[in-house]
């Protein structure tokens, strides 16, 4: 996904949110829920596979550290196909200095990279918007063309 729109934290997760169409197009915003108390992964949820991964964290310093696994091999890494397996391996870093974020990424991916890939880092300006971040609620589900219908799954 990148960095996120708006971050979210508790004394126990850190939350991201992210924009709107982050989902290819269907209109409605994504967001990761990630504990950060310096949890272990559950070795169990390398195998459960998903869009975003698994992803427990944990602080550093000043920098927030996270640790994402079981992906499922479905998306690229960036445009023009850049594939990855489900043997994906992110480490994202966040790191505050003053009104900036510096964000990092490595990837792993033993099937596909000879070695990991080390994203270029990019620095965050935080916004004095008190706006900014905001996202619109979620979009409904309508039916269209209901005279078509014959069976409850519907998209």
């Amino acid at each position: 996904q990148g960095p996120p729109r708006r971050i979210v934290q508790s004394a126990k997760d850190i939350i991201f949110f992210y924009g709107q169409y982050a989902d290819g197009g269907g209109g409605y915003g994504e967001y990761r829920i990630m504990p950060i108390d310096g949890r272990e992964h559950d070795p169990r949820m390398d195998i459960v596979t998903t869009y975003m991964g698994h992803t427990v964290g944990h602080w550093e310093g000043d920098t927030l550290v996270l640790d994402s696994i079981g992906f499922n091999d479905q998306t690229w890494l960036g445009r023009g196909g850049y594939f990855h397996s489900d043997d994906m391996h992110v480490i994202e870093k966040l790191t505050r200095r003053g009104d900036e974020i510096l964000y990092e990424v490595t990837v792993d991916d033993p099937q596909v990279l000879l070695t990991p890939w080390v994203m270029t880092p990019r620095i965050l300006q935080l916004s004095t918007n008190p706006d900014a971040g905001l996202l619109p609620e979620r979009g409904n589900c309508e039916l269209y063309e209901t005279e078509d219908v014959v069976t409850q799954i519907r998209h």
